[in-house]
């Protein structure tokens, strides 16, 4: 539990460049960054809230039917329940702001960038009503900048979970038949992610005509034939840290167009990769990747990083994270980020978008996603 701790510790500094007295958590990634506790996306009749002072230590405030769950999980001493669901605790949270001395100032939430705080508007409005002396202000980019770099924990659950994912890959384009539903290669991937401990997960699957535009569709009971393209963009979590990445195969052998264009995103993907490094800003990542997409030689249908407004995210307790890889983002890599690079294109006989998952060492780059990049071959 010492990371969780230390975590806290160095947030403190942050806050105090800011003028912050606390920082007040929801239920979400953020509050199991600095608890330790798997807290889900969202729990609407039993919030959690986590009070994170300047001065004094952690308070965390939980439902009745959650204390021992958070006695076991997390390393915060100073856990305090309430009993009505589906309403904000205020009295609880402002009596722990007062023991700590941070009712009167600002209270840093998440309130901005990327940020959810776990409450109904009207429950909000509430919880505002409840601290007249406290100015509620967003601290995203404190939260953010932390977040950002991984440390040597963090990155070892990316590194397993990206590992589970290249073999379920593996697995599930070596054993799938021509005549194959897309939710029976989904389910091959699941189980796969179950027996290794991945218990998160997520899968998307294009194939056949008129489908490969679809990068975000989810698996469906078509059967594959020869000649298709089956492109998957998975992602599966370990210790709630994902991978996510994509990679595809051809039923049969792949057609002289099929290899073409995959052999050309892979171009472009490896040296946008090769780039990777501290310091570089992710503006220019994406300036050389979409100048290089711009030169394809052969028709497409849809540009899916145009339509995604990027080239690629940042990667951790949540599947998307900042930086976006893209033109108007001016983020420098630092050691310890974790990025994805996913230029990709539609065509009318494939998807093509080869993601990577990429840590950002002091030497360079690490390639998280080792799975094999050319087209697998599904046996007819």
């Amino acid at each position: 539990m010492h990371e969780y701790s230390e975590r806290c510790e160095r947030l403190k500094p942050l806050m105090e460049a800011q003028g912050l007295k606390a920082v007040l958590l929801g239920t979400g990634t953020n509050l199991k960054y600095f608890s330790g506790y798997p807290s889900p996306s969202r729990s609407g009749s039993r919030p959690f809230f986590l009070v994170l002072p300047l001065e004094g230590d952690p308070v965390f405030i939980v439902h009745s039917g959650r204390k021992a769950e958070a006695r076991r999980f997390s390393w915060v001493a100073d856990i305090r329940e309430y009993s009505e669901l589906s309403r904000v605790p205020v009295e609880i949270i402002r009596d722990a702001l007062g023991d700590r001395g941070a009712l009167d100032g600002k209270l840093g939430m998440e309130l901005g960038f990327e940020q959810l705080f776990d409450l109904p508007h009207l429950e909000f409005r509430r919880l505002e009503a409840g601290l007249p002396r406290t100015a509620m202000v967003d601290a995203g980019d404190i939260l953010w900048r932390l977040r950002q770099v991984k440390t040597e924990s963090e990155i070892a659950c990316l590194r397993r979970a990206c590992a589970i994912l290249s073999a379920a890959y593996a697995k599930a384009f070596t054993t799938a038949r021509e005549g194959a539903t897309e939710l029976e290669i989904a389910g091959c991937l699941r189980t796969h992610f179950q027996l290794h401990g991945a218990l998160e997960h997520w899968i998307l699957i294009t194939s056949g005509t008129g489908n490969y535009d679809l990068a975000s569709k989810l698996p469906e009971a078509r059967r594959i034939s020869r000649g298709e393209l089956v492109w998957i963009d998975a992602g599966c979590a370990v210790s709630g840290y994902w991978s996510d990445f994509s990679r595809a195969a051809a039923v049969g052998e792949p057609s002289a167009q099929q290899l073409e264009a995959q052999a050309a995103i892979h171009q472009i993907t490896w040296e946008t990769v090769q780039r990777v490094r501290p310091g570089v800003e992710v503006a220019e990542l994406a300036r050389f990747c979409n100048a290089r997409l711009e030169r394809l030689n052969f028709a497409i249908t849809s540009s899916i990083s145009g339509l995604a407004a990027r080239v690629g995210h940042g990667l951790g307790l949540d599947t998307t994270e900042p930086p976006h890889v893209a033109e108007y983002d001016h983020t420098r890599l630092e050691p310890g980020m974790v990025v994805t690079i996913e230029p990709g294109v539609a065509t009318e006989y494939g998807t093509f978008h080869i993601e990577e998952d990429v840590l950002v060492t002091s030497e360079g780059r690490e390639v998280l996603s080792t799975a094999e990049r050319e087209l697998w071959r599904i046996t007819l």
